[in-house]
């Protein structure tokens, strides 16, 4: 019988097509294919995410009132063995895409479901500053929805054009550097 591979899910918050934040989730994802690991991208620029409504009773509802696509990506994350978030930095912070989702995520926090990843990675790519606030960003939401400790790895820099990070070799180096820490937290052997 053939062992299971962990699941790893990635999802790109960025609107663009061929997005520096998409070239370094790839980077990341090739290391950890190549150490074993299953990997599905989710690119949020597809979907359709209505911003939360606020309405104080997500504690009471067995699911979210807003019938889109939240709740099938945020299923998708909740069972991953790993989890990769990417972000491009948009006035000091996560985009838009993004952020929608994880403020959707609030039905799941007062039900007090966690995400079950053993390990997470963010990636967040700027043009000038805001770096590190869009990766705490991040970090905070990871925390708020997951129980215990948990390696979280980070990768990030500067790319302003879009598709530049895919020829920036110091970007994607540090990508792949993350891909392959993910993957020994998931007690792969990285390539």
């Amino acid at each position: 019988m053939e062992p299971v591979r962990p699941v790893v899910v990635a999802v790109v918050g960025s609107p663009r097509r061929r997005s520096n934040t998409a070239a370094l989730v790839a980077a990341a994802l090739e290391e950890l294919e190549a150490a074993g690991a299953a990997c599905e991208t989710i690119s949020l620029r597809d979907l359709t995410i209505a911003p939360c409504l606020a309405h104080s009773t997500c504690g009471d509802l067995a699911a979210c009132v807003l019938k889109d696509d939240a709740e099938a990506v945020l299923a998708r994350m909740y069972v991953a063995d790993c989890l990769v978030l990417g972000t491009p930095v948009y006035y000091e912070n996560v985009s838009a895409q993004l952020k929608a989702l994880m403020d959707r995520n609030l039905n799941r926090f007062y039900r007090e479901e966690r995400l079950r990843a053993k390990a997470v990675g963010l990636i967040a790519v700027t043009g000038e500053t805001g770096l590190q606030d869009a990766l705490d960003a991040m970090r905070r939401y990871v925390a708020l929805s997951s129980v215990g400790e948990m390696p979280v790895h980070t990768c990030g820099g500067c790319a302003s054009d879009e598709g530049e990070a895919a020829g920036d070799e110091a970007l994607l180096a540090g990508a792949r550097a993350m891909g392959r820490a993910l993957a020994g937290d998931l007690g792969l052997t990285p390539v």
